[in-house]
């Protein structure tokens, strides 16, 4: 028997609460030893700010470079002080250090997934930037 663990997409939990979207886990709920993957859901005019959180805030990782990968719609991604348009397929690295923030400003759903190492406290291993994307 060959080892492996299977996730199905209605099992992934959400860690949104009752926010907009979806933030699904799956690298932790799957035992990942090393891999941290999430899929953020972005509703048209939102952005990927924990619930409650100001929209404007952008966030970077002290040690660890990420990747943001398109699955679905558009997003624009400040990085630094580039902005950018994503669509399907396309990717960003950023790394350690870099500020981030994601925004949908199209008019329909969009979804991207996030992979990096897995951090053993991503809150503590993160700073966050007040009114990064005014």
């Amino acid at each position: 028997m060959s080892d492996y663990t299977v996730l199905r997409a209605a099992d992934a939990p959400d860690f949104t609460g009752d926010a907009p979207g979806a933030f699904l886990g799956y690298g932790r709920p799957m035992g990942a030893q090393q891999v941290a993957f999430n899929v953020r859901v972005l509703e048209p005019g939102t952005a990927n700010v924990p619930p409650g959180y100001d929209p404007s805030l952008g966030h970077s990782h002290t040690e660890v470079e990420e990747i943001y990968f398109v699955i679905d719609g558009e997003i624009v991604v400040k990085a630094g002080e580039d902005v950018l348009t994503l669509g399907p397929r396309d990717a960003i690295l950023l790394p350690a250090g870099t500020p981030r923030a994601v925004r949908n400003e199209s008019d329909a759903e969009a979804a991207f997934a996030m992979v990096s190492v897995k951090m053993a406290d991503p809150v503590a291993g993160s700073a966050f930037h007040e009114g990064f994307w005014p």
